[in-house]
């Protein structure tokens, strides 16, 4: 079995690839989009295109750079969807212009809207896009309509566009740029519903609802990162409980009866606890709680509470009921310079420390 200090090494190392890994693909396919379209527009000679798309090539690879070290996933600052918005639209503006201002509108929109749906998981961009984009492309149109730039075209000789023609594309291609920003967001809203789902089921013990070792260790982590964060004492107590003769109980009555011990004494904890405790089911019969901010006296109190109540408990089985019972063990995490697979153990030692003076009580450095 893996110690606390791998698990909780695992999680890092997990949620900082988790991250880069969400926008990889789109901001590589940014920066080879880039590269290869200022690559051509030098061929043809046209270096102001050629410093446009520079600037746009160093904005996507520092771009993609902050994402690959989770600076702005992390920070998830308003602006992190805004500001490639706006670099992309103005290149790919620039883009039409070069290639013809009717003819590539809309494939040019559609690369682009995908482009940055991509990039806006957690937010819908699309009447930012859809409105920056007609305003882009109809000032571009109006600038070569008027002679205020020359006419380009690489791909066929140039054709000077109409008003008319500069009003129904622009708004074409506002509205593509839309509709393809909403599909592609649902899209990546199922799939982040799906992986949310598959992510709680993962992190659940399916008998008893409460969350499982896995997840215990994430919450933990989140713990010791507000108490090294801390500037006054920031206790973290763990209280282990084993159900006292559940072997028995299997062996006398059934598995089906056992379980049902196990979601009694879960539902317990539920309710005892407060909302910012964490309990989770360690494995067979033990329970670990995880109390932030709670010192000794605290955490023996909670872990009385919570004993007595099961204790009184009257379970019906087959016509009779069954009262059940629990011991305890507690240790306290009082700084960050103290291993928690160390307090975790300490408070197994405790645990077994009340099973061996008679079981129903709860042990703790005070019983020493």
């Amino acid at each position: 079995m893996k110690s606390n200090t791998e698990h909780l090494n695992l999680r890092v190392s997990s949620q900082t690839n988790s991250g880069s890994e969400k926008f990889q693909t789109a901001n590589k396919a940014r920066c080879i989009y880039t590269l290869v379209m200022v690559l051509v527009f030098y061929h043809f000679q046209l270096p102001w295109i050629v410093a446009i798309g520079s600037v746009h090539l160093v904005f996507s690879v520092i771009w993609f750079l902050l994402i690959h070290f989770d600076i702005l996933v992390e920070k998830d600052v308003w602006w992190s969807g805004y500001v490639p918005a706006t670099f992309d639209l103005i290149w790919l503006t620039v883009l039409a212009y070069g290639t013809g201002h009717i003819t590539s509108f809309f494939i040019l929109g559609y690369l682009g809207s995908i482009a940055l749906s991509s990039m806006s998981l957690d937010r819908n961009y699309g009447v930012y896009n859809a409105f920056l984009a007609t305003v882009l492309f109809s000032a571009m149109g109006f600038f070569v309509y008027y002679d205020v730039i020359p006419l380009v075209n690489i791909l066929m000789p140039p054709v000077k566009p109409t008003l008319l023609s500069i009003f129904i594309s622009s708004l074409l291609l506002g509205g593509s740029a839309f509709i393809v920003n909403q599909i592609v967001s649902k899209l990546f809203s199922s799939l982040t519903d799906v992986n949310e789902k598959l992510l709680a089921i993962a992190m659940t013990d399916p008998l008893t609802g409460i969350s499982n070792r896995r997840s215990f260790f994430s919450n933990l982590e989140i713990e010791m990162a507000r108490q090294h964060r801390s500037t006054s004492p920031y206790p973290i107590a763990f209280l282990l409980f084993d159900l006292d003769l559940f072997k028995s109980i299997n062996d006398t009555y059934g598995h089906e009866i056992g379980d049902l011990v196990l979601i009694e004494f879960a539902s317990v904890l539920k309710t005892s606890l407060r909302k910012q405790d964490f309990p989770a089911r360690w494995g067979g019969e033990e329970f670990l709680v995880l109390l932030p901010n709670t010192d000794l006296d605290g955490a023996i109190a909670t872990a009385e509470k919570i004993r007595s109540t099961f204790h009184s408990l009257k379970i019906p089985m087959k016509g009779k009921e069954l009262q059940c019972s629990t011991s305890v063990g507690i240790s306290i995490l009082r700084d960050q310079n103290t291993n928690p697979e160390s307090a975790i153990n300490l408070a197994d030692e405790y645990l077994y420390e009340a099973k061996r003076k008679g079981r129903n009580q709860v042990y703790s450095e005070k019983n020493l």
